[in-house]
């Protein structure tokens, strides 16, 4: 493999060199989380009566998709594992 290839396989930007995964999580968060902030507002300019015609069956179906989406997300975050129990038994003591 040519030196400028393996330069350019192994080139991480500086940004990202060194990153814990918490620097990481508030990088990426902050950034998704912005462009979310922007497509929702992008929802907002179909309530324009002049320019669209809906009904309010259209526009639950629309929240109610959006809910439950951030519900299912949020979930993710506050999930605890249950833990199972892993002995076994058949029930009856060894004679």
């Amino acid at each position: 493999m040519s030196e400028s290839m393996e330069n350019a396989t192994v080139s991480v930007p500086a940004e990202k060199a060194g990153e814990t995964k918490s620097e990481k999580f508030i990088r990426l968060g902050e950034y998704r989380i912005n462009k979310a902030i922007d497509a929702i507002g992008r929802i907002e300019n179909l309530a324009n009566k002049s320019a669209y015609d809906y009904t309010p069956e259209q526009v639950e179906a629309m929240f109610s998709v959006l809910e439950s989406k951030v519900a299912e997300v949020k979930a993710k975050f506050t999930a605890t594992k249950v833990k199972e129990n892993t002995t076994f038994s058949f029930g009856k003591k060894a004679e």
